[in-house]
């Protein structure tokens, strides 16, 4: 018998690995607050070599549950109607101007989320019919999938939510978390708690952050381009500048969205979440993320899930 070359060998099981490795199809139903907590996800994915997935997104900015039950009622109505969503995968636009019920039946959909949107997440009673409405949309065209609930978070203090709304972040965690849990009882659904997993990291001395006290009226551009508050240590983007129409510049608040550091944690909870695997194990990092940093998040993240 003549003997085969390990190099053989080898080339077999990786060709035998590719065929047989199960390619996880995961669809997020939702706004931006999907597209942040997908943001480093297939890079994270990319970096474990024991898993393979499809992360996709149809997304339109700022969209609550009602606007994704109108827009699926007008499509059911008129297949000319409704198709408003962008479909994301992996990050990047796959099509624009597509309709919910197309994205359902693009692939064989392994788990699709459903969220709330950040304006709307910690009034239960904007949850109704619609999420049940949605669910049973989604079970329709797509029956072979689980739902899951994103769990979505609470703003900065340094939001213009939390000053102008009188909304501290904690009381908006407390009624969103309680929100979703509802609705994930109710209805039979797990839950990713990103929301939770931000509020446990807050709870840390690395990622307490303390409300600016930068005068943000004192700042001009571009003398002050690289000025603005420290947000090292939040979870969420907050200040930015923006110019208007006459070309004059000045400091904006967002204080909702994630940043990187929301983002990443974000990430590494879906990774856990669906592939049940340590983020403690994972190398990946964004750029410019201290290894400290991101340790931490790893580990806010495996003990969130347990």
């Amino acid at each position: 018998m003549k003997k085969i070359r390990l190099g053989t060998i080898a080339l077999l099981l990786c060709l035998t690995l590719s065929l047989t490795a199960e390619t996880i199809q995961i669809l997020g139903v939702g706004n931006s607050f999907t597209v942040n907590s997908q943001k480093y996800l297939p890079q994270i994915i990319a970096s474990d070599p024991e898993v393979d997935a499809v992360v996709a997104c149809a997304y339109i900015g700022g969209c609550p549950l009602d606007k994704h039950m109108s827009l699926a009622k007008a499509h059911e109505a008129n297949s000319e109607e409704g198709a408003k969503y962008t479909y994301k995968i992996d990050g990047k636009d796959a099509a624009r101007n597509v309709s919910l019920k197309h994205m359902l039946q693009d692939r064989e959909w392994d788990y699709i989320t459903i969220q709330q949107v950040s304006t709307k997440s910690y009034k239960i009673d904007s949850y109704y019919p619609h999420a049940k409405d949605l669910i049973d949309y989604i079970k329709k065209y797509a029956p072979q999938a689980e739902i899951i609930v994103h769990e979505t978070w609470s703003h900065s203090v340094d939001s213009y939510r939390a000053t102008d709304w009188g909304l501290d972040p904690r009381e908006m965690y407390a009624k969103l978390h309680a929100a979703y849990n509802q609705i994930a009882e109710e209805y039979g659904l797990r839950i990713i708690p990103v929301g939770t997993a931000f509020e446990n990291a807050r709870k840390t001395e690395m990622w307490h952050y303390e409300p600016t006290s930068i005068d943000l009226n004192s700042l001009s551009y571009p003398e002050d381009k690289a000025n603005l508050p420290d947000e090292s240590k939040s979870m969420n983007r907050i200040f930015y500048w923006k110019k208007d129409k006459e070309d004059n510049w000045s400091v904006k608040t967002d204080g909702f969205h994630a940043g990187r550091n929301g983002e990443y944690l974000g990430g590494l909870m879906w990774y856990q979440f669906f592939f049940e695997k340590d983020p403690r194990e994972i190398t990946y990092k964004p750029e410019k993320m201290t290894e400290a940093q991101a340790a931490s998040l790893r580990q806010i993240a495996h003990d969130t899930i347990q």
